[in-house]
């Protein structure tokens, strides 16, 4: 393992969490922060024009949702210089309106990731995003109106 390695691994899985936090918090603008500027996504199979303004673009839906939850599991990173790759799995928790109240929508997910370093860290130069399975539930609680994450009290 060459020096520097474990930090690197560690700045990227950071970035994936991120990612998945933005997502959830509707901060869309922010994942945009976590993709080169010419980043070339896929997402269920559809391929998007290439740049970080159509990934931000695609995401935009997710403010409909009345609360998500993106749990990032086993993550596998392989760095080589200034350019990675990294395979990741999460569990996406999706409440969204139905006629009747709300449903949660459970999928599983599978990202395959190429990463370069940049002067402002690493960042995702493409994205495959992969639903590998998905089942739907009513809630059985009341939903509350979406806000940003919850703060720590001073």
């Amino acid at each position: 393992m060459m020096p520097g390695y474990a930090d690197d691994r560690a700045a990227i899985v950071e970035l994936l969490n991120r990612y998945a936090q933005c997502c959830d918090r509707r901060e869309f603008e922010a994942v945009g922060g976590c993709f080169t500027d010419d980043a070339q996504a896929e997402y269920s199979g559809k391929r998007l024009p290439r740049g970080v303004r159509h990934i931000v673009a695609h995401m935009a839906p997710l403010a409909r949702l009345a609360a998500s939850q993106h749990v990032v599991g086993s993550a596998t990173v392989e760095v080589d210089g200034d350019s990675a790759v990294a395979s990741s799995y999460t569990v996406a928790h999706l409440v969204r309106p139905v006629p009747d109240g709300h449903e949660v929508v459970h999928r599983g997910l599978h990202y395959a990731d190429r990463l370069v370093r940049t002067g402002d860290g690493w960042r995702i130069s493409e994205r495959v995003h992969q639903v590998l399975w998905s089942t739907s539930s009513p809630t059985t609680w009341p939903v509350p109106r979406f806000t940003t994450a919850a703060q720590p009290a001073d």
